[in-house]
Protein backbone atom coordinates (compact mmCIF):
# COMPACT_ATOMS: atom_id res chain seq x y z
CA UNK A 1 0.00 0.00 0.00
CA UNK A 2 2.98 2.32 0.42
CA UNK A 3 3.58 2.23 -3.34
CA UNK A 4 -0.06 3.10 -3.92
CA UNK A 5 0.23 6.12 -1.66
CA UNK A 6 3.29 7.31 -3.58
CA UNK A 7 1.42 6.94 -6.86
CA UNK A 8 -1.51 8.94 -5.51
CA UNK A 9 0.75 11.76 -4.35
CA UNK A 10 2.46 11.88 -7.73
CA UNK A 11 -0.84 11.88 -9.61
CA UNK A 12 -2.19 14.71 -7.48
CA UNK A 13 1.06 16.65 -7.84
CA UNK A 14 1.01 16.41 -11.64
CA UNK A 15 -2.65 17.16 -12.12
CA UNK A 16 -3.62 19.39 -9.24
CA UNK A 17 -1.90 22.38 -10.84
CA UNK A 18 -4.57 22.25 -13.53
CA UNK A 19 -7.42 21.75 -11.06
CA UNK A 20 -8.48 24.66 -8.88
CA UNK A 21 -11.91 23.35 -7.90
CA UNK A 22 -12.96 20.67 -5.43
CA UNK A 23 -15.82 19.43 -7.63
CA UNK A 24 -16.60 18.57 -11.24
CA UNK A 25 -19.88 18.55 -13.14
CA UNK A 26 -20.74 15.03 -14.22
CA UNK A 27 -23.13 14.82 -17.20
CA UNK A 28 -25.00 12.03 -15.41
CA UNK A 29 -24.86 12.99 -11.72
CA UNK A 30 -24.28 16.74 -11.76
CA UNK A 31 -21.84 18.49 -9.45
CA UNK A 32 -19.78 16.12 -7.35
CA UNK A 33 -16.43 15.59 -5.72
CA UNK A 34 -14.10 13.51 -7.84
CA UNK A 35 -11.14 11.13 -7.92
CA UNK A 36 -8.24 10.69 -10.30
CA UNK A 37 -8.55 7.37 -12.12
CA UNK A 38 -6.50 5.87 -14.94
CA UNK A 39 -8.36 5.79 -18.23
CA UNK A 40 -7.98 2.00 -18.46
CA UNK A 41 -10.33 1.65 -15.48
CA UNK A 42 -12.72 4.23 -16.89
CA UNK A 43 -12.89 2.26 -20.16
CA UNK A 44 -13.09 -1.16 -18.48
CA UNK A 45 -13.97 -1.01 -14.78
CA UNK A 46 -14.44 -4.78 -14.43
CA UNK A 47 -10.84 -5.37 -13.38
CA UNK A 48 -8.78 -4.96 -10.22
CA UNK A 49 -8.64 -1.39 -8.89
CA UNK A 50 -5.38 -0.47 -7.17
CA UNK A 51 -6.37 2.13 -4.61
CA UNK A 52 -6.45 2.85 -0.91
CA UNK A 53 -9.49 2.07 1.20
CA UNK A 54 -12.10 4.77 1.86
CA UNK A 55 -11.49 7.31 4.59
CA UNK A 56 -14.09 9.57 6.11
CA UNK A 57 -12.64 12.69 4.48
CA UNK A 58 -11.55 10.87 1.30
CA UNK A 59 -14.17 8.26 0.33
CA UNK A 60 -13.09 7.90 -3.32
CA UNK A 61 -9.39 7.15 -3.47
CA UNK A 62 -7.29 7.72 -6.60
CA UNK A 63 -7.17 4.45 -8.53
CA UNK A 64 -5.33 2.75 -11.38
CA UNK A 65 -5.29 -0.62 -13.10
CA UNK A 66 -2.83 -3.49 -12.81
CA UNK A 67 -0.96 -2.44 -15.97
CA UNK A 68 -0.36 1.03 -14.53
CA UNK A 69 0.63 -0.47 -11.21
CA UNK A 70 3.16 -2.74 -12.91
CA UNK A 71 4.65 0.27 -14.71
CA UNK A 72 5.07 2.05 -11.39
CA UNK A 73 6.62 -0.97 -9.66
CA UNK A 74 8.97 -1.56 -12.57
CA UNK A 75 10.57 1.86 -12.10
CA UNK A 76 9.95 2.19 -8.37
CA UNK A 77 8.57 5.67 -9.02
CA UNK A 78 6.81 7.75 -11.65
CA UNK A 79 9.28 9.22 -14.10
CA UNK A 80 9.64 10.00 -17.80
CA UNK A 81 9.83 6.26 -18.60
CA UNK A 82 6.39 5.36 -17.28
CA UNK A 83 4.28 8.49 -16.73
CA UNK A 84 2.70 8.08 -20.16
CA UNK A 85 1.26 4.69 -19.18
CA UNK A 86 -1.06 6.10 -16.52
CA UNK A 87 -3.33 8.31 -18.61
CA UNK A 88 -5.41 9.99 -15.94
CA UNK A 89 -9.05 10.96 -16.10
CA UNK A 90 -11.58 12.20 -13.56
CA UNK A 91 -14.58 10.34 -12.20
CA UNK A 92 -17.28 11.85 -10.04
CA UNK A 93 -17.94 10.03 -6.79
CA UNK A 94 -21.10 8.34 -8.08
CA UNK A 95 -19.42 7.12 -11.28
CA UNK A 96 -16.48 5.93 -9.17
CA UNK A 97 -18.78 3.82 -6.98
CA UNK A 98 -20.55 2.40 -10.03
CA UNK A 99 -17.20 1.57 -11.62
CA UNK A 100 -15.40 -0.05 -8.72
CA UNK A 101 -18.53 -2.10 -7.95
CA UNK A 102 -18.01 -3.88 -11.28
CA UNK A 103 -14.57 -5.06 -10.15
CA UNK A 104 -16.09 -7.70 -7.83
CA UNK A 105 -16.21 -10.01 -10.86
CA UNK A 106 -12.45 -9.72 -11.48
CA UNK A 107 -11.35 -13.19 -10.37
CA UNK A 108 -9.51 -15.74 -12.49
CA UNK A 109 -10.91 -19.28 -12.68
CA UNK A 110 -8.74 -20.64 -9.87
CA UNK A 111 -9.62 -17.80 -7.51
CA UNK A 112 -13.32 -18.02 -8.40
CA UNK A 113 -13.28 -21.75 -7.61
CA UNK A 114 -11.50 -21.12 -4.29
CA UNK A 115 -14.05 -18.41 -3.47
CA UNK A 116 -16.99 -20.70 -4.19
CA UNK A 117 -15.56 -23.41 -1.93
CA UNK A 118 -14.75 -20.93 0.83
CA UNK A 119 -18.23 -19.44 0.69
CA UNK A 120 -19.93 -22.82 0.81
CA UNK A 121 -17.90 -23.82 3.87
CA UNK A 122 -18.75 -20.62 5.74
CA UNK A 123 -22.45 -20.81 4.90
CA UNK A 124 -22.61 -24.35 6.26
CA UNK A 125 -20.86 -23.17 9.43
CA UNK A 126 -23.32 -20.27 9.77
CA UNK A 127 -26.30 -22.63 9.74
CA UNK A 128 -24.76 -24.78 12.45
CA UNK A 129 -23.72 -21.85 14.66
CA UNK A 130 -27.04 -20.10 14.15
CA UNK A 131 -29.08 -23.08 15.29
CA UNK A 132 -26.87 -23.50 18.34
CA UNK A 133 -27.22 -19.81 19.26
CA UNK A 134 -30.99 -19.80 18.85
CA UNK A 135 -31.35 -22.93 20.95
CA UNK A 136 -29.03 -21.84 23.75
CA UNK A 137 -29.95 -18.15 24.00
CA UNK A 138 -33.62 -18.56 23.00
CA UNK A 139 -33.56 -15.25 21.15
CA UNK A 140 -36.78 -16.11 19.33
CA UNK A 141 -38.62 -16.03 22.67
CA UNK A 142 -38.05 -12.29 22.99
CA UNK A 143 -40.65 -10.05 21.31
CA UNK A 144 -38.42 -6.95 21.27
CA UNK A 145 -34.89 -6.00 20.26
CA UNK A 146 -32.98 -2.71 20.38
CA UNK A 147 -29.46 -1.94 19.25
CA UNK A 148 -27.13 0.68 20.72
CA UNK A 149 -24.26 1.70 18.48
CA UNK A 150 -22.34 3.57 21.17
CA UNK A 151 -22.18 0.42 23.30
CA UNK A 152 -22.04 -2.02 20.35
CA UNK A 153 -24.88 -3.99 21.89
CA UNK A 154 -28.06 -5.68 20.71
CA UNK A 155 -30.52 -6.17 23.56
CA UNK A 156 -33.43 -8.62 23.49
CA UNK A 157 -36.23 -7.88 25.95
CA UNK A 158 -39.88 -8.39 26.80
CA UNK A 159 -39.65 -12.14 27.35
CA UNK A 160 -40.42 -14.20 30.41
CA UNK A 161 -36.73 -14.51 31.23
CA UNK A 162 -34.24 -11.74 31.94
CA UNK A 163 -33.20 -9.40 29.13
CA UNK A 164 -30.45 -10.76 26.92
CA UNK A 165 -27.55 -8.36 26.26
CA UNK A 166 -25.32 -9.24 23.31
CA UNK A 167 -22.13 -7.65 22.08
CA UNK A 168 -22.20 -7.23 18.32
CA UNK A 169 -20.18 -6.10 15.33
CA UNK A 170 -22.00 -4.64 12.34
CA UNK A 171 -20.97 -6.48 9.17
CA UNK A 172 -22.69 -4.30 6.60
CA UNK A 173 -25.95 -2.95 5.28
CA UNK A 174 -28.11 -4.13 2.41
CA UNK A 175 -30.04 -1.27 0.83
CA UNK A 176 -33.58 -2.16 -0.19
CA UNK A 177 -33.80 1.11 -2.13
CA UNK A 178 -31.02 0.36 -4.63
CA UNK A 179 -30.07 -3.29 -3.95
CA UNK A 180 -26.51 -2.68 -2.84
CA UNK A 181 -24.29 -4.11 -0.13
CA UNK A 182 -22.03 -1.75 1.81
CA UNK A 183 -19.40 -3.03 4.21
CA UNK A 184 -19.49 -1.39 7.63
CA UNK A 185 -15.74 -0.64 7.42
CA UNK A 186 -16.62 1.76 4.59
CA UNK A 187 -19.75 3.22 6.20
CA UNK A 188 -18.78 6.29 8.19
CA UNK A 189 -22.38 6.97 9.17
CA UNK A 190 -21.99 4.14 11.66
CA UNK A 191 -20.34 4.70 15.01
CA UNK A 192 -16.85 3.30 15.53
CA UNK A 193 -17.80 0.82 18.31
CA UNK A 194 -19.92 -1.27 15.90
CA UNK A 195 -17.31 -1.30 13.12
CA UNK A 196 -14.01 -1.62 14.97
CA UNK A 197 -13.28 -5.26 14.09
CA UNK A 198 -14.75 -5.76 10.63
CA UNK A 199 -11.60 -4.71 8.76
CA UNK A 200 -10.26 -8.18 9.61
CA UNK A 201 -12.65 -9.51 6.94
CA UNK A 202 -11.26 -7.05 4.42
CA UNK A 203 -7.74 -8.17 5.29
CA UNK A 204 -8.62 -11.79 4.46
CA UNK A 205 -10.09 -10.64 1.17
CA UNK A 206 -6.87 -8.80 0.38
CA UNK A 207 -4.74 -11.84 1.20
CA UNK A 208 -6.85 -14.28 -0.79
CA UNK A 209 -7.75 -12.03 -3.71
CA UNK A 210 -11.50 -12.08 -2.99
CA UNK A 211 -12.82 -8.70 -4.24
CA UNK A 212 -16.28 -9.14 -2.71
CA UNK A 213 -14.56 -8.67 0.65
CA UNK A 214 -12.50 -5.63 -0.35
CA UNK A 215 -14.77 -3.53 -2.57
CA UNK A 216 -16.70 -1.12 -0.32
CA UNK A 217 -20.09 -1.21 -2.07
CA UNK A 218 -21.59 -3.39 -4.81
CA UNK A 219 -24.89 -4.65 -6.24
CA UNK A 220 -26.34 -7.35 -4.01
CA UNK A 221 -29.43 -9.14 -2.76
CA UNK A 222 -30.47 -10.51 0.61
CA UNK A 223 -28.59 -13.77 0.03
CA UNK A 224 -25.37 -11.84 -0.52
CA UNK A 225 -25.90 -10.15 2.82
CA UNK A 226 -26.09 -13.50 4.58
CA UNK A 227 -23.08 -14.77 2.64
CA UNK A 228 -20.91 -11.87 3.77
CA UNK A 229 -22.18 -12.28 7.32
CA UNK A 230 -21.30 -15.98 7.28
CA UNK A 231 -17.72 -15.10 6.39
CA UNK A 232 -17.55 -12.39 9.05
CA UNK A 233 -18.93 -14.82 11.63
CA UNK A 234 -16.06 -17.20 11.02
CA UNK A 235 -13.32 -14.57 10.95
CA UNK A 236 -14.60 -12.79 14.07
CA UNK A 237 -15.31 -16.11 15.84
CA UNK A 238 -18.84 -15.10 16.77
CA UNK A 239 -21.73 -17.02 18.30
CA UNK A 240 -24.14 -16.36 15.47
CA UNK A 241 -25.67 -13.64 13.31
CA UNK A 242 -28.64 -11.33 13.33
CA UNK A 243 -30.35 -9.05 10.84
CA UNK A 244 -32.45 -6.01 11.75
CA UNK A 245 -34.56 -3.84 9.42
CA UNK A 246 -34.39 -0.06 9.20
CA UNK A 247 -36.30 2.35 6.97
CA UNK A 248 -34.35 1.65 3.78
CA UNK A 249 -32.06 -1.25 4.51
CA UNK A 250 -31.14 -4.23 6.63
CA UNK A 251 -28.23 -4.21 9.05
CA UNK A 252 -26.38 -7.50 9.32
CA UNK A 253 -24.40 -8.12 12.48
CA UNK A 254 -22.34 -10.81 14.18
CA UNK A 255 -23.15 -11.68 17.78
CA UNK A 256 -19.83 -11.91 19.62
CA UNK A 257 -20.97 -12.70 23.17
CA UNK A 258 -24.15 -12.73 25.26
CA UNK A 259 -25.29 -12.63 28.84
CA UNK A 260 -28.53 -12.30 30.75
CA UNK A 261 -29.06 -8.95 32.43
CA UNK A 262 -29.04 -9.24 36.21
Amino acid sequence: MQGSAQVARRIRYVYHAAMTTETITCPTHGESQFAYVCKHLIANPAQKWHCGYPEEDDPWRDAWCSACNEAFEREGEWNENNEGVAEIGLLCGHCYEDGIAQSVTSMDDATAAAWAQYLETQCDALQSKQQSMVDSLKINDYPRWDYYQDAAQLVFSGGEQADLVTDVEFVGTLSTANDTWMWSWANFNLLEPVRSRISAVRDIGEEQGFPLLTVPKWNADIQDGWHMTAIALDILDGLGAYRVPTDNDYIFMVVLSAQLRE
